[in-house]
């Protein structure tokens, strides 16, 4: 083999390995983008970032999904029968549900599975922090054109007497994104993948 085809196979192999990272920085680098954006500058680049093409309809799809588990949450954590866990409760279960897809796709050894599982719940953190940083001000619109007294971030830090807080609180939820971004791309680092083989014995 010479060097040239040397070069094109480890190229290839690279690629076998590392297709499903290089598939997600796009979307990984728009969505730390818009986060830093809204923290650093002003909140409402959470609604008014401009995503390329296809990243802007990923974002859509991925955005809208986590909007239902959202609000399912509140329903869901109301049989605590506590307020503060009622309000948590939807910023909760759209972190929690991408987590238990990770567990599953991890337990059954599924690359890409954990990879883009790992993904969602680091954009659901990066979701919450600009929810969270939007607490004090609360200057994003709310579903349904609900009152900003319904701001669950507004209450929740209220609740806790750190409504001061709401930066520092979506600054901490950016960070635990980024990590969780960080872990998808590696994941070809530490997770090995296992091919079944079928060999025929003769005795």
């Amino acid at each position: 083999m010479d060097r040239k085809e040397q070069i094109k196979h480890y190229l290839f192999l690279i690629v076998q390995k590392w297709w499903g990272s290089l598939l997600l920085l796009p979307f990984m680098y728009e969505t730390l983008q818009q986060v830093y954006r809204a923290l650093r500058f002003n909140i409402f680049f959470m609604i008014s970032h401009e995503f390329p093409f296809p990243v802007n309809f990923v974002h859509f799809m991925t955005d809208n999904f986590l909007l239902i588990v959202h609000e399912a949450g509140h329903t869901f954590f109301s049989i605590a029968g506590s307020r503060f866990i009622t309000i948590l409760g939807g910023s909760l279960f759209q972190i929690l549900l991408p987590l238990g897809i990770v567990f599953y796709t991890w337990i059954n050894r599924q690359k890409i599975g954990t990879q883009l599982s790992l993904a969602l719940v680091g954009f659901s953190w990066l979701d919450v922090a600009g929810y969270a940083a939007d607490g004090g001000q609360q200057q994003l619109p709310l579903i349904g054109g609900l009152s900003k007294e319904s701001h669950d971030w507004r209450n929740l830090l209220m609740d806790m007497n750190m409504l001061d807080y709401d930066l520092q609180f979506g600054i901490a939820f950016a960070v635990v994104g980024f990590l969780f971004y960080v872990a998808a791309l590696t994941v070809p680092l530490y997770m090995k993948e296992y091919k079944t083989a079928d060999i025929a014995i003769d005795l």
